[in-house]
């Protein structure tokens, strides 16, 4: 089984993971290999990655299309939030999916509401459900997915790029590291946030200082980032360093 998976804030990397403990799976995060483009085989193959806005991630919806999947399997796994009408049909618009499910995962968008402050009581219900999930993928059970036309894109709804830093910044580049998009570079007279944003926020979340924010409410909101992730593994897993 190959497993691909897209996290800014580590809530996709924790599902990736328990996922491959159950089942063996290789897990491949998508922001190291978005430059390749290959034919990828295996008896199964599974997509984990986070909705924005209902639907999936501008790098994820991209890695897909750019490159070819064979197996006798695949299927997906949509984290969401707030609410999901069929988003996990963008993808079975690309791939055919044999089996789709939705875990909920705790809030990391802070633009909009607070982040929990217990997110391990959301996860421990999460894992419960994850337990069923990963019951039916080693089952290989069949799990229609409508497909949907056209495509998602959250800068459309949220804006792109449009962070700022307060004078809390203290330039340590943790948030150039965890960006899975190449998107913050650091210059002689501050931070420049480009246009290749995929919302993810997680700049805003992992910065020590809690100095990125694109709405000032924003500051006074907890940060998000899963408790059994650390910072160093999603800057790991994002690569950033390798792919400069």
């Amino acid at each position: 089984m190959i497993l691909f998976y897209f996290t800014g804030t580590g809530n996709s990397m924790f599902v990736a993971q328990k996922i491959a403990t159950e089942t063996g799976a290789k897990l491949i995060s998508i922001p190291q290999v978005i430059d390749e483009e290959r034919e990828y085989s295996d008896d199964c193959i599974g997509f984990i990655y986070p909705q924005y806005a209902n639907s999936l991630p501008k790098m994820v919806r991209k890695f897909i299309l750019k490159n070819k999947f064979s197996a006798k399997y695949f299927f997906a796994v949509n984290l969401w939030a707030f609410i999901h009408l069929g988003a996990i049909g963008e993808i079975a618009g690309i791939l055919p999916l044999d089996y789709g499910a939705y875990l909920k995962t705790p809030n990391n968008f802070t633009f909009l509401l607070n982040s929990p402050k217990d997110p391990k009581a959301r996860l421990n219900k999460a894992e419960r459900h994850l337990a069923k999930i990963v019951n039916d993928i080693q089952g290989r059970k069949s799990k229609s997915v409508k497909p949907r036309k056209g495509e998602g894109n959250a800068t459309k709804y949220f804006g792109e790029s449009k962070f700022k830093v307060t004078q809390k910044c203290i330039k340590c580049g943790t948030c150039k590291d965890v960006c899975p998009a190449r998107n913050i570079v650091f210059e002689e007279d501050g931070i420049v946030f480009g246009r290749n944003c995929e919302t993810c926020f997680a700049c805003a979340n992992l910065c020590p200082q809690h100095a990125i924010y694109s709405k000032e409410r924003m500051l006074k909101r907890r940060q998000y980032r899963n408790p059994y992730i650390s910072v160093e593994e999603i800057k790991e897993t994002n690569n950033v360093k390798e792919r400069n």
